[in-house]
This record gives structure tokens, C-alpha cells and sequence, in this order.
């Protein structure tokens, strides 16, 4: 059987909702939002989403940052701003915040949503 590649579109959107313990609805608000952009296939008028392993590595994160209490918006301005990597001031969770930041901008995905200085809707 061959492995699927981590950035290959495989799941649609009902069970990459369900990995990630979240709605259909959700997802699309995250595409919505910018935060993800699934591939769409072409053999319907809209395109079925499939995501990626990579999508849902990234989708997790997001949804992490979300259990702590980043909005969405919150999130978009984040992703696009600069933040100190030490700070004394910060707070655990902000610390915590912080570091799911970093690996969502190290993601593949991320290059991927913000390539050619394109910045979050």
C-alpha cells in the first residue's frame, strides 16, 4: 500500500472535520478567514475540498490556539506580525500562544497562504 504524501489532498471536509473534533462549518469559516485553502477538485461547479495531512497538522494548530482563547482575527494579525521570542513579560499561556505561533509559521502551509507578502484577509 503506498503512504499518503503529507502533502497530498486525501480528506474531505467531513473527516477532516473529524480528526480535528470540529464541525464542516468550521473549516469553512477557517477557509473563509484565510486561514487554510484546501484544494478543490474540478469535476463539480464549486470544487470538493480535500486537505492535506500537512492542512490538517496546520488545522490543529489553529484549533489549539482557538481552545486557548485566540479569536480568528487574533490569529490572522498574529500570523503576519512580529513578537518578541523571549520576553520577561509574558505570560505562560501568551508563552504557549507564542511557541503554536512559531510552528504555524514554520509550516509548509503557512508558505503556502502567504506566499508573495500576501497577508490574511
Amino acid at each position: 500500500m503506498q503512504q499518503l504524501q503529507p502533502n497530498e489532498p486525501f480528506y474531505q471536509i467531513s473527516q477532516a472535520a473529524k480528526l480535528l473534533g470540529i464541525t464542516s462549518d468550521r473549516l469553512r469559516t477557517y477557509e473563509e478567514e484565510g486561514l487554510i485553502k484546501p484544494y478543490r477538485t474540478k469535476h463539480s461547479k464549486d470544487g470538493k475540498r480535500l486537505f492535506s495531512p500537512n492542512d490538517i497538522e496546520w488545522l490543529t494548530m489553529i484549533r489549539d490556539l482557538i481552545k486557548l482563547g485566540v479569536s480568528i482575527p487574533t490569529i490572522r494579525i498574529l500570523l503576519i506580525a512580529k513578537f518578541p521570542a523571549n520576553s520577561t513579560i509574558l505570560k505562560e499561556k501568551d508563552l504557549e500562544i507564542i511557541e503554536l505561533l512559531k510552528k504555524l509559521k514554520s509550516h509548509i502551509v503557512y508558505s503556502s497562504l502567504f506566499k508573495h507578502g500576501c497577508k490574511p484577509q
